[in-house]
């Protein structure tokens, strides 16, 4: 079971992966 802020940085991580690719397209 990951941890509190495993979480965090997991949905973090994914928030920049976003939006690195909505950058890309632009």
């Amino acid at each position: 079971m990951p941890t509190f802020n495993q979480l965090i940085r997991h949905g973090r991580d994914k928030k920049r992966r976003t939006d690195r690719t909505r950058a890309s397209e632009k």
